[in-house]
């Protein structure tokens, strides 16, 4: 495969951020096709690695999580069960062996971590802040804490958790609403609790920016630079304004970085407005001082922005616009994947799955942020090649100062090198 020449765009010491020691990776050699890590199999479950396995029943979904080179591990959210239970968790997993820990939730069996105690309406004891359908995990604001979202579908509030790495233990950042409980206000009330611990009611609630009384409910995902917590919203409902708001992780305000509205108007920020026709946002990163993300589905094709969140200065990076091709925005057939999640390497390589389809091949997208530069790719060898479907494929994360990306795929974690087109599994 091609190799990629480092990102000229933005400077390197912005785009790198905060350096990270170099990551210690299992010593695979799939020349001798010996090696158990070198082909997947479904009876390799919990056999790759110690510790409990990814596959723990019901729909299993590995979704956005990062790497941590001091503590030489991936942290990824694990979504299995159903849609409105409390199974889910976040594991910690270590990147030489693949072993995994389970860091918080429940994980079908055993509680990891508490929540938060409160008694509801009816007089009873309960317990807030379950990790069922966690989506995306990102570093804390210290480096003894990950930051978590919940989202439990569109009638439900979404949540961001902090999570003591130590005790598990979860405390509420912030929410998209009050929660659900109508218990009188006092010092058990989750109500009051929330108000007071995390400002919940007041002036941290994300508001429309057409009637400041609707408080609105973010895409799922977001991004985190240990001082805010970056959050997109999609005019729904509509005529509430499209793009990026913020949150300080501490509690306070919640302010729009850059919004605009479907005719094209903006009041914050400037650039293009992009994401006008279907703005769904599932997969971002965020990249020096860039909230990088993917919208679509657009009869037009896919698009990849980038949103400044010191300016609020929008930009297109990459876009196959198939209806007006003067539009595009890189070279390149492939298209970017707005499903799958995405992940971004230290010197600007993002990752996206390719193609949308529900039955998800192992074709993959790679995008130059520095020109949005397409390129469709597979693996050529190891436990990636020739691997079937699983529409749950996802990128989990990029592993620093290297062009390899750890992928999600039929339940287990792969470690897949861009440069040579080699995979093989991580953990199982």
């Amino acid at each position: 495969m091609k190799k990629f020449a480092p990102v000229t765009l933005l400077a390197l010491s912005t785009l790198l951020g905060t350096a990270q020691a170099a990551v210690k990776l299992p010593n695979v050699n799939c020349a001798g096709g010996s090696n158990a890590r070198c082909q997947y199999s479904s009876s390799n479950d919990g056999k790759v690695g110690s510790g409990l396995p990814f596959n723990l029943g019901g729909f299993v979904a590995i979704r956005s999580g990062f790497v941590d080179a001091n503590d030489n591990a991936v942290y990824v959210p694990v979504e299995f069960g159903g849609q409105q239970d409390n199974q889910g968790v976040i594991m910690k997993v270590d990147l030489a062996t693949g072993n995994r820990t389970i860091l918080s939730g429940y994980d079908g069996e055993e509680f990891h971590g508490k929540g938060q105690d409160y008694v509801d309406y009816q007089g009873q004891k309960a317990s807030a802040y379950d990790l069922g359908r966690v989506e995306v995990v990102r570093p804390g604001p210290d480096s003894g804490s990950v930051l978590a979202l919940v989202d439990k579908g569109l009638q439900q509030r979404t949540e961001i958790f902090r999570i003591d790495k130590k005790t598990g233990d979860r405390s509420l950042v912030w929410a998209s609403k009050v929660f659900n409980d109508s218990a009188k206000d006092g010092p058990t009330s989750i109500r009051t609790i929330e108000q007071q611990k995390a400002g919940i009611g007041g002036s941290n609630m994300c508001k429309s920016a057409g009637d400041d009384r609707v408080a609105l409910k973010p895409e799922e995902t977001f991004e985190t630079d240990g001082k805010n917590v970056y959050l997109f919203f999609a005019n729904q409902p509509s005529g509430t304004g499209i793009g990026l708001m913020k949150v300080p992780v501490s509690s306070g305000k919640c302010e729009w970085v850059s919004q605009y509205w479907p005719d094209g108007t903006g009041n914050v920020g400037s650039g293009p407005t992009v994401n006008t026709l279907s703005p769904l946002v599932f997969s971002s990163a965020l990249v020096g001082n860039e909230f990088v993300g993917v919208t679509g589905p657009n009869p037009s094709g896919n698009t990849m922005f980038a949103i400044n969140v010191n300016d609020g200065k929008r930009r297109t990076v990459s876009l196959l616009n198939r209806s007006t091709p003067a539009r595009s925005k890189g070279s390149g057939d492939a298209e970017v994947g707005r499903l799958g999640r995405m992940a971004v390497t230290s010197d600007g390589l993002a990752a996206t799955m390719g193609k949308d389809t529900s039955d998800e091949y192992f074709e993959p997208t790679l995008v130059k942020l520095s020109t949005g530069d397409r390129t469709g790719t597979e693996a050529k060898s190891g436990s990636l090649k020739n691997s079937g479907r699983d529409s749950n494929a996802s990128i989990v994360a990029a592993i620093p100062g290297t062009h390899k990306f750890i992928v999600a795929y039929n339940r287990a974690l792969h470690v897949w090198d861009t440069d040579n087109g080699s995979s093989y599994v991580l953990s199982q």
